[in-house]
């Protein structure tokens, strides 16, 4: 994760700490001169608050570069490594550059004490030092609050996928349908009823044990879809063609649970089915574009199920939040096609 860069901006803070660093950097510079009178003190204040406000843009500058070349957290000790550095290094450039100033341009009533000048240095370099931290402490308190919020996300969005994914579970239509199928099978053929009844334990045995995990492996996935399709072209006869072409290195990349149970059931539920025209599904993997669902269109004039793009929509802001890609959805008027991306391991979640 990339931190994001913090600058004092804070009319507040940015004068909590401008006005005790000039303050003390006219005390090295003039000592007790400076006390002399009010408009002495106010000139002198001035006119090194604004020398002081000019260079800053400097030191900004080289943090911005630095922090865009090591943008992560991790490279925390790195921006430091650099950091410190050059600002040590502006400070040996800048400070004796104000005493050349005020030696020889003579607008101010007390003299510069050229014996500071390394003083100056060292306080320069001290306060560069305490700024730095404080910059880069805020910046990762305010990456691990973004943190905690985009976790809590990720929670709240992977219980409704729970929730959703439960719905599919115990849905009391996919049940008697699937049981209804069975009875007509076990009158007609004992075969073909027992295979229908091991692809239905199949599918609800990985319902049950997938919901509590982010990630499965592409060959479980499959493996459900295979038996879920098995399901849906034993109830809807020769309405549904389905193809899968996946290469055996990508099965063991992995893929948020129940995917294929939320593609599938959306092309079902939207598509009309007939065995005259039939609905045909090509699952494809691709090592570039990850997994490929794609389906021709047969739209329903109606729907049955109003809610059918929840879980699409759930899926697609449940990679949004496991930063895992984007879905990708392309359709034409007699296709749609799904590129789901695929993970590399189990681990990799955020």
């Amino acid at each position: 994760m990339a931190v994001k860069r913090f600058s004092i901006k804070s009319p507040l803070v940015l004068l909590s700490i401008m006005i005790p660093f000039v303050f003390f950097m006219n005390v090295i510079i003039f000592g007790a001169c400076i006390f002399g009178s009010i408009d002495l003190f106010v000139q002198s204040f001035l006119l090194t608050g604004f020398y002081i406000f000019a260079t800053n843009f400097l030191f900004d500058m080289v943090a911005r570069i630095i922090l865009k070349k090591y943008p992560r957290a991790i490279d925390m000790f790195k921006r430091i490594l650099y950091l410190l550095p050059a600002f040590y290094l502006l400070n040996c450039l800048v400070m004796p550059a104000l005493f050349y100033l005020y030696q020889h341009l003579n607008i101010v009533d007390c003299p510069a004490r050229s014996n500071m000048v390394f003083w100056t240095i060292v306080y320069g370099c001290c306060c560069s030092t305490m700024v730095t931290f404080f910059n880069l402490g805020v910046a990762n308190w305010k990456a691990w609050k973004d943190s905690v919020t985009e976790t809590e996300k990720l929670r709240n969005v992977y219980q409704r996928s729970k929730i959703l994914g439960l719905k599919g579970q115990i849905n009391p239509h996919f049940l008697f349908n699937c049981f209804n199928t069975l009875s007509g099978l076990i009158q007609e053929d004992e075969v073909k009823a027992e295979k229908f009844l091991d692809e239905m334990t199949k599918v609800h045995r990985y319902l049950l044990r997938s919901d509590d995990e982010l990630l499965v492996t592409l060959e479980e996935e499959i493996k459900f879809a295979e038996s879920y399709l098995y399901l849906a072209k034993e109830r809807f006869g020769g309405a549904i063609r389905s193809t899968f072409l996946i290469d055996p290195v990508m099965l063991q990349k992995t893929i948020p649970p129940l995917s294929m149970q939320v593609i599938l059931e959306n092309i079902i539920y939207t598509n009309a089915l007939s065995k005259n025209d039939p609905v045909a599904i090509r699952i494809t993997s691709n090592d570039e574009a990850g997994l490929s669902v794609v389906n021709s269109v047969h739209k329903k004039t109606v729907l049955q199920n109003l809610n059918i793009d929840d879980g699409l929509d759930n899926l697609m802001n449940k990679y949004k939040m496991l930063k895992g890609g984007k879905i990708v959805i392309a359709e034409t008027a007699n296709t749609r096609t799904l590129l789901l991306p695929l993970f590399n391991r189990k681990e990799e979640l955020i």
